[in-house]
């Protein structure tokens, strides 16, 4: 068995509480050969050889001054790795006064290492076994968050516990949960002091360390180095400590669990648990982002934008099972696009797929706050929940008056309204048959299918070059 890398600290103490500078006084071969041994030399200040760590010096402190024995688990990102630390309190002798001493040996994985994460304490363990329950026996995710940033409010006793998730693309965050011990106050009540910026920040601010602990105001000042903008809008909004730790996707963060005014006595418990927390909460998220846009793309079309085939019989197996029928009265509506395969045939699909992204864009402007579905080729169906008969016959002939012969877009149009909530399909099959006896009358009135989808096609690039 290889021998781990140790070193003796000695740590100085500035005034009570408070810690100062810390200096390796002596370590192991093993030690010297992973940070360099032409860079090390005895008595080094540490930050000679790792970047400052707030984290670091508060374990150095605690275990040197307070006699306690404290091991953790952490995710180093500067260092691509996770990192095993054990900090072990050496006996004082009575000429230390403000400089006592501790023992440090640390352990790299590549990965995490399923073991020494399990190494927690039994309250930590059953605070985050019980969290990982709620998240994965809930078929609502939504409810189940807001439980567990509950309860983590409640074990840290802070003024608020929120995850926010970050939007780097369109440069936009939002507030996935938020627990405060004051329940009428909410993140949107700090919206003009949590911009995207103060929150983008928080990535480089936590760029080489496992995550940010303010116990007091010597670390808020240290942060203040590090992002004075943010520390501003701490100090405006009364926050005198704090918790930030980055939830990771790989190597990009997609949100931070953000604690505020939190109970700093249990501080080496509360970052136990919100180490680990923090690693099962980004699993949880990414995975539940990964599932809603699985679902999103299954039920979109893609083309258009509106709801797909898949959504719309979905819709309708809900409404035959009883579990979610259409709101009475409502109507149905079946359109088919005119002249689509003629645009296809003489312009190219890239013509036909703007006439039908026209199309929707059509039928959404008249059908604004109805559902919209996409059924295949050139058939789009549309449900119109709790709307009066007058309302839905008013919008139909809306749409016959936009989409007729002379219109960029020439549709076919066929409807149905159940005023007491009849059977849906029955609806859709009376709706689709109306709409293909209006195609019938529409091709007999101009000439026959072929000389009008030439002629369809003709004025529907038309429209289409003019909207260029």
């Amino acid at each position: 068995m290889s021998t781990m890398p140790c070193a003796i600290l000695a740590v100085d103490e500035v005034e009570s509480g408070r810690c100062g500078q810390i200096y390796i006084v002596h370590a192991n071969d093993a030690y010297k050969n992973v940070m360099g041994k032409d860079r090390y030399y005895d008595s080094m200040v540490y930050s000679e050889l790792v970047p400052a760590n707030q984290n670091f010096e508060d374990f150095c402190y605690r275990c040197a001054f307070l006699k306690k024995k404290i091991h953790t688990y952490v995710e180093t990102p500067l260092l691509k790795c996770w990192t095993d630390l054990t900090f072990i309190p050496l006996q004082d002798t009575e000429s230390e006064g403000r400089r006592k001493y501790c023992a440090f040996f640390f352990e790299f994985t590549k990965t995490a290492d399923p073991e020494l994460m399990a190494e927690v304490s039994i309250d930590t363990a059953a605070t985050v076994i019980k969290s990982c329950i709620m998240l994965r026996g809930s078929d609502d995710f939504q409810s189940s968050i807001d439980a567990v940033i509950a309860d983590i409010q409640k074990q840290t006793d802070s003024f608020s516990s929120c995850i926010f998730l970050l939007d780097k693309k369109n440069r936009s965050y939002s507030v996935l949960c938020e627990k405060f011990r004051n329940d009428e106050a909410r993140v949107a009540d700090y919206a003009d002091q949590l911009t995207y910026e103060i929150v983008a920040s928080w990535e480089r601010t936590t760029w080489n360390s496992d995550g940010v602990i303010v116990k007091n105001e010597d670390d808020m000042r240290f942060l203040e180095q590090k992002n004075p903008a943010w520390v501003a809008t701490l100090r405006k909004a009364e926050v005198k400590s704090l918790i930030l730790f980055p939830l990771m996707q790989g190597k990009e963060p997609i949100g931070f669990l953000f604690i505020t005014n939190f109970n700093t006595e249990q501080v080496v418990q509360i970052k136990e648990l919100i180490e680990l927390m923090s690693f099962f909460l980004a699993s949880e998220i990414a995975n539940n982002q990964m599932m809603v846009q699985l679902e999103r793309l299954s039920n979109t079309d893609l083309l258009t934008g509106v709801k797909s085939r898949n959504a719309m019989n979905h819709r309708v197996d809900l409404f035959v099972s009883g579990e979610c029928g259409v709101p009475a009265p409502f109507g149905v509506l079946f359109a088919d696009l005119n002249g689509l395969k003629a645009m296809n045939d003489n312009n190219g699909h890239s013509a036909g797929d703007t006439l039908l992204k026209n199309c929707a864009m059509l039928l959404c402007d008249v059908f604004k706050d109805d559902e919209v579905y996409r059924a295949g080729g050139d058939e789009f169906v549309i449900i119109a929940p709790s709307c009066k008969e007058t309302e839905f016959n008013r919008k139909v002939e809306e749409l016959r008056k936009r989409s007729g012969y002379d219109c960029p877009v020439c549709l076919a149009v066929g409807s149905c309204w159940c005023g007491n909530g009849e059977d849906l399909r029955l609806a859709m099959h009376l709706a689709d048959e109306a709409m293909y006896k209006d195609k019938f009358a529409f091709y007999q009135a101009h000439g026959g299918r072929e000389a009008c989808n030439a002629r369809r096609c003709a004025a529907a690039c038309q429209g289409i070059a003019a909207a260029d």
